[in-house]
């Protein structure tokens, strides 16, 4: 092991050579945030963010689509709705919606509670397998599979991540519909993280939104 520094690697300075006789395999990884954010992608995949108002109404939010510059008020309710799709059906996929510093998940059970009764027509037929809602970020896996990929059907004796088996009977599916709310809760200019969905187990399946900037003002 050795620990290099920039200038020992900078301009190719740094040379590794294999003195065996065998092939050997070389890994270099790297680790952190681009300067540029990536440009919207979708490789087997479709992913949609749309931003709503409690009672239904869209929001025309450019960060969350389109990559542009929005603007919102402090502590203004959003409910943030995600669809995919995927190109084929089947796996087991990974959904991930990165949150603005400034915005934060509010009530995460609101939306399954059938509490905002406007939002009916947000329910989808395929529920997530496992939900996190984390301080920045939203995650939800799915199984497009519908059921076991051994047959085993779900049973009430299941203690798997959220104890929901309402799949089990459902057969394979290329779409599902996921939501939460939050609430904008500190003044400033935020990066809106990208909206990303991969396939767990076959990492040429991806897509992601576009990222743009949410400006969040002082309440009045």
């Amino acid at each position: 092991n050795r620990v290099l520094n920039a200038a020992e690697i900078k301009n190719g300075t740094l040379s590794i050579t294999n003195d065996g006789d065998a092939a050997i395999d070389a890994v270099v990884s790297v680790i952190g945030a681009a300067l540029t954010p990536e440009p919207a992608a979708s490789k087997g995949f479709k992913i949609e963010r749309s931003f709503y108002t409690l009672d239904g109404k869209k929001v025309d939010l450019a960060s969350a689509t389109a990559g542009g510059q929005s603007q919102v008020k402090q502590s203004d309710r959003f409910v943030v709705v995600l669809k995919i799709e995927a190109m084929e059906e089947g796996g087991r996929v990974l959904l991930v919606d990165r949150l603005p510093a400034g915005m934060e998940v509010e009530n995460p059970r609101l939306v399954d509670s059938g509490d905002v009764k406007s939002l009916d027509w947000l329910k989808s037929e395929i529920k997530p397998e496992h939900t996190e809602f984390r301080d920045d970020r939203f995650v939800a896996a799915f199984n497009l599979f519908g059921k076991q990929q051994n047959g085993r059907r779900g049973n009430a004796d299941d203690d798997s991540s959220d104890g929901d088996d309402s799949n089990a009977s459902k057969g394979p599916a290329k779409s599902a519909t996921v939501a939460y709310i939050v609430r904008a809760v500190t003044p400033g200019s935020f990066v809106h993280p990208a909206a990303t969905i991969e396939d767990m187990y076959r990492p040429d399946r991806f897509a992601r939104t576009a990222s743009g900037r949410l400006d969040v003002t002082a309440k009045e």
